[in-house]
């Protein structure tokens, strides 16, 4: 039998396996595609000439000037509130007294003087002279106190000193011609301060306030004279 016949009779008795087809390759999964790399956006720094500037602060108030004290400032200004009507008399007077007092070293104050030096002046332009000891009594100071008062005074070339003609261990205190013209220059505020004032009031009774006043002083000179007898 030939060899073709022997192929022939295999495949129908199933006794030889047909040639199976290659098997395919494997087909590898794709890799999957990179992601795109985003790269950070730098904005450009300005120069320093196109930089812009920074707000302008508004300034803020100026300080109040505390009282009795020349070139400082108060911390907070002072209050402001209306006190009450009803008010006993007593701190009615009070509290008038302080804020008169307020108003006086804001109308002075650009003669660089506290109160109690312009009270000293003033003394000095009425007597002409006064000792140590008596400058001290007429504004109810003590003499170490009015010493170092009038000090500064004597500095500025407001007031000088000299012995005293009757007592040569005491000295006299009186104004310079630079001082005289500051208690010019401080009854010139004064008059204007109280001007002011007398303005807002009904103008049918600012005689009457005037009056009252002048009473009052009279009252109070009295007392002092007492206290000083």
């Amino acid at each position: 039998m030939t060899d073709m016949l022997k192929d022939q009779l295999g495949l129908f008795s199933g006794k030889k396996k047909p040639a199976t087809a290659e098997a395919p390759a494997p087909v590898e999964a794709e890799a999957p595609a990179p992601e795109p790399v985003v790269e950070p956006v730098v904005e450009p720094v300005p120069a320093a000439s196109e930089a812009p500037s920074p707000a302008p602060v508004e300034d803020a108030e100026p300080p109040k000037p505390i009282p009795g004290r020349p070139g400082e400032h108060y911390l907070f200004p002072p209050e402001r509130k209306r006190p009450r009507k009803d008010l006993h008399f007593s701190r009615r007077m009070s509290d008038l007294v302080r804020r008169l007092q307020l108003l006086e070293r804001e109308h002075k104050q650009h003669l660089d003087l506290t109160l109690p030096q312009s009270h000293a002046l003033h003394a000095l332009m009425e007597a002409g002279s006064l000792r140590m000891q008596e400058l001290a009594a007429s504004l109810g100071l003590a003499q170490s106190t009015v010493t170092r008062l009038v000090a500064p005074l004597k500095r500025m070339g407001l007031l000088d000193r000299r012995p005293d003609r009757n007592d040569g261990r005491a000295t006299r205190a009186f104004l310079t011609e630079k001082g005289t013209a500051i208690v010019d220059e401080l009854e010139t505020a004064d008059r204007g301060m109280y001007q002011g004032l007398l303005e807002r009031l009904d103008p049918t009774r600012r005689a009457e306030v005037i009056a009252a006043v002048e009473l009052l002083h009279e009252a109070v000179l009295d007392i002092t004279w007492e206290d000083q007898a």
